[in-house]
């Protein structure tokens, strides 16, 4: 009786996560489809559209957060909002520091205030300044002296 209720048990306990991971790959290809339809409505300038299909996105799953942050904050931007969207890139590098569309994005925040040098921070990642650093200091050759 032992065996046959432990196979019963094992039966519904594979059953239910089969079950579970059809659900989670379900949401996971409609919190893409949301997204998607996100990103369509944001390149047509319809923000409200843009922001409920991201939100329904995340409520399917939390797997593109920095994507739809990244992208509210690219409509933070382009509504004017640069604070705002610098706090939001801001926040995004917190969690991901090497998230590179939220340093190009700074970048290009700081680079219409009039102090430029901040956005030379975000710039140096993006062109990867230390790797064209060179390794050794420059001589100045001997010059020649010049003929009379």
């Amino acid at each position: 009786m032992r065996i046959v209720k432990a196979v019963f048990l094992s039966l519904l306990f594979v059953l239910f996560i089969n079950s579970v991971h059809a659900e989670g790959v379900a949401s996971r290809e409609e919190a893409v489809n949301y997204y998607n339809e996100g990103v369509r409505a944001q390149k047509k300038g319809d923000f409200e559209k843009a922001f409920k299909e991201y939100q329904m996105s995340l409520m399917l799953s939390t797997e593109y957060n920095k994507f739809i942050m990244n992208n509210k904050a690219v409509m933070l931007m382009q509504q004017g909002n640069l604070g705002q969207a610098a706090a939001l890139f801001q926040e995004i590098l917190k969690q991901d520091p090497n998230y590179m569309p939220a340093k190009v994005n700074l970048g290009l925040i700081y680079d219409t205030q009039p102090d430029k040098c901040k956005a030379l921070e975000y710039w140096a990642d993006l062109f990867n300044i230390e790797r064209l650093k060179p390794k050794d200091s420059v001589l100045e050759e001997e010059k020649k002296a010049p003929q009379q």
